[in-house]
């Protein structure tokens, strides 16, 4: 299924982008109680490569791709304590601080010039973003 680009507002703060997120995810992953953590843990991948990823992908917006990417780490933690997981059952605000150290040990060294650009986000989208979170961009 084909989702497209998504142009996301340029206002868009957190919870625009999770909401967007969360819609590609199903509510819920059961694996099979008799498998073992990593028999589910590949499952979740499985899963992820062949029905999220591309969805992050062809939103071609780098900071879906990224807070999703964030969302998967979590949702593989979850899978090796628990058979099934329920998504709307992850604490947002869990989501949210993983996210935005992401931005901060990433990103912002990269939008500062301290680190060299690697094309893992977007430059206007993140700046936007920032302005949006009130998470202040200044050089050092």
């Amino acid at each position: 299924m084909f989702v497209g680009q998504i142009t996301l507002p340029e206002n868009a703060d957190f919870e625009c982008l999770l909401s967007q997120v969360l819609a590609w995810w199903p509510e819920e992953l059961a694996g099979d109680e008799s498998e073992d953590a990593a028999a589910r843990q590949s499952s979740v991948a499985r899963l992820y490569e062949k029905n999220i990823a591309p969805r992050a992908i062809q939103s071609a917006s780098m900071l879906l791709v990224q807070l999703d990417w964030v969302l998967y780490g979590i949702v593989i933690e979850l899978s090796r304590k628990v058979s099934r997981v329920r998504i709307q059952d992850i604490r947002p605000q869990l989501v949210k601080d993983r996210f935005h150290s992401l931005l901060r040990h990433a990103a912002l060294p990269q939008l500062l010039g301290e680190t060299d650009w690697d094309g893992s986000f977007e430059r206007d989208e993140l700046v936007n973003y920032l302005r949006a979170e009130d998470m202040a961009v200044a050089r050092q």
